[in-house]
């Protein structure tokens, strides 16, 4: 948990997701507190997209407490939970390939005044500007690295309060990662909380606070990133040194 005496933005405590008869996740605990960036790291399989799914009302959970804001949020529908303030940018990015860049930016600020709009668009531009030099280009002819650019802007458009996000260097080359990760920076230090979901544990580490280890769908740790770049096992057996 989050020290100090600042509310959590989010607070969960054994949190089980499960699709149909299948237990996908049994035992999450965790918290992100005001302006904290969070991680999950864990091998492929061991239930962190299913956990960001449960989050979400994307799947069917249970939990002693799943609190976003102050508000219990286990059973709401997913648009409830994004209208609250969750952004969600899952894996594969989930972008309309026929569409333009505009046009899906469009769809992320379709509920915005005419003025709203214009102040979002600048500042996703501000973070992306290779999106400002491609807004008619159809999205199914980008490179994943400006997809993967774009599904954050999307959801950034919706000024989110708190940030999901599943795998955002899946498939990047290291220049994009680094593209990338310089943005969710970026937005780390204008104070947005988020939880970052990577196999990539390396950059994900470097990239928070605080970590979580998921194994076989139960948090089996969690400390200060920096503890965890320097501890032997975790470098074993996720960091590949």
């Amino acid at each position: 948990m989050t020290g100090g005496t600042a509310e959590p933005v989010l607070e969960i405590s054994r949190l089980a997701v499960s699709y149909g008869s299948k237990p996908a996740v049994r035992d999450v605990s965790l918290s992100i507190g005001p302006g904290e960036a969070v991680a999950v790291i864990g091998s492929n399989g061991a239930g962190k997209t299913s956990m960001l799914r449960g989050i979400m009302g994307l799947a069917s959970v249970a939990a002693e407490r799943l609190v976003f804001a102050g508000r219990a949020i286990a059973g709401l529908p997913a648009q409830r939970i994004a209208t609250l303030g969750i952004g969600y940018v899952a894996e594969g990015r989930e972008l309309f390939p026929g569409l333009t860049v505009e046009e899906e930016l469009l769809i992320g600020s379709r509920k915005l005044s005419r003025a709203e709009r214009a102040d979002r668009f600048e500042e996703v531009f501000e973070l992306f500007p290779r999106l400002k030099e491609r807004l008619g280009q159809v999205t199914r002819t980008m490179s994943g690295g400006e997809q993967q650019m774009l599904a954050i802007a999307r959801v950034l458009l919706r000024a989110p309060k708190l940030l999901l996000l599943d795998e955002p260097s899946l498939g990047l080359a290291p220049i994009i990662q680094d593209a990338v990760y310089g943005a969710l920076a970026a937005l780390r230090k204008r104070g947005l909380p988020m939880l970052l979901v990577e196999q990539n544990a390396f950059r994900a580490l470097n990239a928070c606070d605080r970590a979580y280890v998921l194994e076989l769908g139960s948090i089996t740790r969690e400390g200060a990133s920096c503890e965890f770049l320097d501890d032997p096992s975790i470098r074993a057996a996720y960091l590949g040194s």
